[in-house]
């Protein structure tokens, strides 16, 4: 195995996870902002 596919693997795991991260923030900043007009209402 050589040192640049290892590389190509690890940054797309990061990728990947950069990905779930973003798609988790998302959903968490959209839970807040609904529960924040829930309340404000």
């Amino acid at each position: 195995m050589s040192d640049d596919s290892r590389n190509g693997q690890q940054a797309r795991l990061w990728i990947s996870w950069l990905v779930v991260a973003v798609l988790l923030g998302y959903g968490v900043a959209q839970t807040v902002i609904t529960a924040a007009k829930l309340f404000t209402h």
